[in-house]
């Protein structure tokens, strides 16, 4: 997938300043908040590779790369937001991460809101399970909400303008 010009993660920060760090280097992410920052737009990415290497289920720990990408390859990802954080920071052992990601798939569109649970070892930030909702047929994004112009490429890295693709 092109790099996109924001980082899909929503801190408006371009890509290469922001998640591309840990994307290229797995196992940085300093915070909870990062690490989940960075697999959600690995997930927009679709860098599945990165989404495994940065997790540790509990329920299935040998999932693989197709596994991840088999239930996610027909997702386009809109839009994050970060709802609250629970310790993961620096010197915490463990963090929670609630959120709320907007997504389309096909003609559909909806909103997981999930509370991530994230634990360290070794000084590195693990995803180790989550509680998530899905709720189908939310109301889509509006691109004003998301300071994109119908005409501008699309932050979701496709290299069409927002109103041919996530718009």
């Amino acid at each position: 997938m092109p790099t996109p010009n924001n980082c899909p993660c929503g801190t408006t920060l371009p890509y290469e300043m922001c998640c591309a760090m840990y994307h290229n280097n797995p196992g940085t992410a300093p915070t909870a908040e990062a690490l989940m920052r960075s697999r959600y737009s690995a997930f927009a990415m679709k860098n599945f590779e990165y989404i495994q290497q940065t997790q540790k289920l509990d329920t299935s720990p040998d999932q693989s790369v197709e596994d991840i990408s088999q239930s996610n390859d027909n997702t386009q990802w809109i839009k994050l937001e970060i709802l609250e954080t629970q310790d993961g920071g620096e010197k915490d052992k463990t963090g929670i991460v609630s959120f709320c990601a907007h997504f389309k798939e096909g003609k559909h569109i909806g909103r997981l809101s999930e509370r991530s649970i994230f634990k360290k070892s070794k000084q590195v930030w693990h995803y180790i399970s989550g509680e998530h909702e899905v709720q189908g047929n939310t109301p889509l994004i509006k691109s004003s909400e998301m300071n994109i112009g119908r005409n501008d490429p699309c932050h979701c890295g496709s290299n069409k303008k927002f109103k041919k693709c996530c718009g």
